[in-house]
């Protein structure tokens, strides 16, 4: 989902209770059991998205597909997931009455307006049909339709295991390349979109990036700068690609795998530079790798089995885009384990500090200085590295 400013700290006291009134609204499955916590989601549109007689009503013309014999499924269970204020959320509901057995699990995701879910939905539909409709392994999860009195995206989830959680597998390998392999498929398909990749406001985030690192922590603030004024000085000299469709947000925590391989979590696509997609990829991938130190495959061999599968899908090769979004991404990152936002498990402490200090380091080692105008020469090798030299 998109970034949005954090919002003004509330006093001590007042987040304890706040985060208890959430976690009963998030386990509950009626909203007059806890209303207190319901309103404080600022979410009034839970009061009919989590009543099962009424979402029956509601989901019927979209589920009937999914009968098992003509008559309109039904909704058996409903519980709150995940909540953003501002009438963001995802529901999950379970059916009944579907040709996929006793329950079929689907997923509502809210949005502030329906136009917002009327465009993912069409992404989902095209990009299954069109982008990976020849594909036997790759694709994204089924958009059922929207529901535009509630600004509903209903759709049913990908099935297996985040690629996050395989690594340790024998096929982690294989999924890297999958997911390498999705990801060119993605960018070299023809997609018309209104929304474009805008760098202004990105270099206008690493200035706010770096100040708010070295606010956290003043004994990495030189590095934190460095990035960010490297991004600014050298924007201009970039040729950016513009017509691309790029993902935005991929990661590990956006692809399911499981037999083949699914993405989610379209609410960012746009056109732009392919590069961005794989810079983000790449590093949110190296964080990974740290905290996964008994990871069978060393950080290198995964991300050559990734960048080597999208190279044979697309023809790209290193360049310096890719350099540049790379370090953007380590400063991302490294702001968002300051203010424990990003990617789970959300480090504190001294190992809040050390993940921070390892993205900057990564960051500032991807630079080109004098001598390596393009890149450094231990960031080349990390990326065209033969896997097969790098299992263990």
């Amino acid at each position: 989902m998109a970034e949005k400013p954090d919002d003004p700290q509330p006093p001590a006291n007042k987040v304890d209770i706040r985060e208890t009134q959430i976690a009963l609204a998030m386990t509950s499955t009626g909203i007059h059991k806890h209303p207190t916590a319901f309103i404080n989601t600022r979410l009034p549109v839970l009061e009919v998205a989590l009543n099962v007689e009424m979402m029956t009503s509601q989901l019927g013309p979209l589920l009937l597909p999914l009968s098992r014999d003509g008559s309109p499924p039904t909704v058996s269970y409903a519980k709150l997931l995940a909540y953003k204020q501002g009438n963001r959320g995802l529901i999950h509901y379970e059916i009944a009455g579907t040709s996929y057995g006793e329950q079929c699990v689907v997923f509502g995701k809210l949005y502030p307006q329906i136009e917002q879910a009327q465009r993912v939905c069409q992404i989902m539909q095209t990009l299954r049909d069109d982008c990976f409709g020849d594909s036997p392994l790759l694709s994204v999860p089924s958009a059922l339709g929207t529901l535009p009195e509630l600004s509903m995206l209903v759709y049913l989830p990908a099935e297996g295991q985040f690629l996050g959680d395989a690594l340790a597998d024998e096929q982690a390998l294989h999924y890297m390349d999958m997911a390498g392999e999705w990801l060119g498929t993605l960018h070299i398909h023809p997609l018309e979109l209104e929304r474009h990749f805008r760098l202004s406001p990105e270099l206008v985030n690493v200035q706010a990036w770096a100040v708010l690192v070295g606010h956290k922590y003043p004994e990495l603030a030189e590095d934190a700068l460095r990035i960010s004024k490297h991004l600014q000085d050298h924007a201009s000299e970039m040729q950016f690609e513009t017509e691309s469709a790029i993902h935005k947000d991929f990661h590990y925590g956006h692809i399911v795998v499981n037999g083949g391989l699914k993405v989610i979590d379209f609410d960012e696509l746009r056109l732009g530079d392919p590069n961005f997609d794989l810079a983000h990829f790449c590093a949110n991938l190296h964080l990974l790798a740290y905290r996964l130190n008994n990871s069978p495959f060393q950080f290198s061999a995964l991300q050559s089995a990734f960048l080597r599968a999208y190279s044979r899908t697309t023809d790209w090769v290193p360049n310096e885009r890719f350099v540049y979004f790379y370090a953007y991404t380590c400063l991302k990152i490294a702001k968002q384990l300051c203010a424990m936002r990003g990617l789970r498990p959300r480090p504190d402490g001294d190992e809040q500090r050390r993940q921070v200090q390892l993205m900057l380091e990564q960051g500032v080692g991807s630079l080109p200085n004098a001598t390596r105008q393009k890149f450094s020469s231990k960031f080349a090798t990390a990326i065209m590295e033969d896997p097969s030299r790098g299992s263990s």
